[in-house]
């Protein structure tokens, strides 16, 4: 299990980066990168884009943030406790997420791959959180 937790490592330093860049160039006032079809500057400059005033890039760049403390805690301290809220955490995100490809399908009628990429990625990082969770052998092991 100890691997699973190094895949929800990964997923979680991508997400990073991923919600870094966007907020990145939200700030910057830069144009995404977005490739061929584009879409990406819509996505990310709609009404949807913002929670009472705060860019979604900057919730998701809290969100990994968390996250990636949550993953590195162990092996220095692992717990169930910590186990359930990195599962309730992605599960919000992961929730969120649906939604906001729901917007990007249905209302704006644009993709954003990058927003794709952290929807899989929470995607992932949910599925990684509950393989730890269900696994109390698992964590005896990381908690060493």
């Amino acid at each position: 299990m100890i691997g699973i937790l190094w895949i929800a490592r990964a997923l979680a330093f991508v997400g990073f980066l991923d919600a870094a860049y966007l907020t990145a160039t939200h700030y910057g006032a830069a144009s995404l990168a977005c490739g061929p079809g584009g879409g990406c500057d819509i996505v990310t400059t709609s009404e949807y884009a913002t929670v009472a005033g705060v860019p979604l890039a900057v919730v998701g760049l809290l969100y990994y943030v968390v996250v990636n403390l949550i993953v590195w805690t162990p092996p220095l301290g692992w717990s169930r406790t910590l186990s359930v809220a990195f599962v309730a955490i992605t599960a919000i995100a992961v929730t969120m997420s649906a939604f906001l490809v729901y917007l990007q399908a249905a209302v704006i009628d644009a993709w954003c791959r990058y927003c794709l990429m952290s929807a899989g990625v929470s995607t992932g990082l949910l599925l990684t959180a509950i393989a730890l969770h269900r696994n109390p052998i698992a964590l005896e092991a990381i908690d060493g």
